[in-house]
């Protein structure tokens, strides 16, 4: 039976009313802006080296991710392109751990919701399976898993974003290595190292299995195109990651690791009452926001955030609502929304019980206003410290509260572009912007 209890706070228990909202400016963001200039030419350049390694005839499996990753279509085709052009015969497989719910199906839908891979666009077969086969066990007794078809290929051509992950801190994070371990673990290799790094680290874990992994006659890994990406979501850096030795992987993916941590876009303010999110997604982060932003990775300490709303889901993360836990507040309306077997089944997988809680449940979002204006130390409403973005990968412009003027006029990389106005409320009391 659905519940029919609703929060009733009104302007009489918050002490604030539509009148005492403060008003917002919009704000512009200067971050470094690299790119590759010739996509293409990158791709077909950095595949040299692992085109040449395959055999005509043999059978490549190319790995697809379940990220927004950008121009992820347009690099899995060029690089099945140069296998194709080697004599190699090219399938793309999705690697992405217990995404799609777990499904082969789902998996095949994911890679196109989100990046647009379908055969017709990559131009090769597209095949999943969550079957999975056993390479070994890890000193600490971790057994290390393989998708099948990736196992019993001829070779593997390992394509991923590198990034800061959103839940550890280690020489390598999300990249390459993390992608043979956990993305071609599917969710039986997800599910056991998520529940070993509850007392090992995630961090150790996917060194030492990507070590086995890297080391093993199978999965016969031919080459992997690593790429980076800038603070506005654009290809920075493709670069061919050499996989014939542990050491030479670790060193060349670290690299990396260090230029996407020097591009990662950072919200201006590192005190904040209040952060409004307008959506959330698997799209957007693994983490559904990415923590590195909002101050929730492990170990760190700003920015320091009062309390975050967030009012949706994105259309391409289908429900999938994991992050959900590390917002404060949401519309009580966004809960059919949310697909509660994706969500819980990523949250099985990852071991963490945390990110798929719900948030106070507000019925309008003059409710979810007075909420922020109340729980802080502050009472003059004019006095919030209020960011409003659109999601924690764009983060160039977004509005600010009054109260931020000032810094915002001192930072030599922000742009003020609008004079403070009031937040508006339609007649369903939904927040618009001036």
């Amino acid at each position: 039976m659905q519940n029919a209890t609703r929060f009733l706070l009104d302007d009489s228990h918050a002490g604030v009313g539509p009148d005492d909202i403060p008003s917002v400016f919009r704000l512009r963001q200067q971050f470094p802006r690299p790119t590759e200039p010739d996509l293409v030419a990158a791709v077909r350049r950095e595949m040299a080296p692992a085109a040449a390694a395959v055999r005509p005839g043999q059978r490549i499996a190319v790995t697809g991710s379940s990220r927004g990753i950008a121009n992820l279509a347009t690099v899995v085709r060029e690089c099945v392109g140069a296998l194709r052009d080697a004599g190699a015969r090219p399938v793309v497989v999705p690697a992405m751990g217990s995404h799609g719910g777990a499904t082969a199906d789902g998996q095949a839908r994911v890679l196109d919701d989100i990046n647009g891979i379908t055969e017709a666009s990559v131009g090769c077969p597209i095949e999943s399976s969550m079957e999975v086969v056993q390479i070994g066990t890890t000193a600490s007794g971790f057994p290390v898993y393989q998708d099948r078809i990736c196992h019993d290929a001829d070779g593997v051509l390992v394509v991923n974003r590198v990034k800061p992950h959103t839940g550890f801190t280690e020489r390598v994070e999300s990249g390459i290595c993390k992608m043979l371990v956990i993305g071609m673990g599917k969710q039986a290799g997800a599910s056991k190292i998520h529940h070993q790094a509850l007392r090992l680290g995630m961090g150790r874990l996917v060194l030492e299995a990507s070590r086995m992994i890297v080391d093993s006659a199978r999965p016969q890994l031919v080459g992997a195109i690593a790429l980076v990406e800038n603070a506005f979501k654009e290809t920075a850096v493709v670069q061919g990651v050499p996989v014939g030795g542990f050491d030479a992987l670790v060193e060349a993916e670290g690299k990396l690791l260090e230029r996407a941590y020097s591009l990662l876009p950072r919200l201006p303010f590192e005190d904040l009452d209040g952060l409004i999110v307008d959506e959330m997604g698997k799209n957007v982060s693994g983490a559904g926001m990415d923590t590195n932003v909002i101050g929730k990775k492990a170990g760190m300490t700003s920015p320091r955030i009062g309390a975050i709303y967030l009012r949706g889901l994105t259309e391409d993360t289908h429900g999938n609502a994991v992050g959900l836990g590390n917002a404060d507040i949401m519309p009580r309306s966004l809960l059919p929304h949310v697909d509660l077997n994706s969500t819980y089944m990523n949250a099985f997988t990852a071991k963490r019980l945390s990110v798929c809680k719900v948030p106070m449940l507000v019925e309008n979002e003059l409710q979810a206003l007075q909420v922020l204006l109340n729980f802080r130390a502050e009472e003059d409403p004019a006095s919030l410290r209020l960011a409003w973005i659109r999601n924690t990968s764009m983060l160039d412009e977004m509005w600010a509260s009054e109260a931020l003027l000032g810094e915002a006029r001192a930072a030599s990389n922000i742009e003020v572009l609008s004079a403070p106005a009031p937040i508006r409320l339609d007649d369903a009391l939904a927040l618009a912007a001036p």
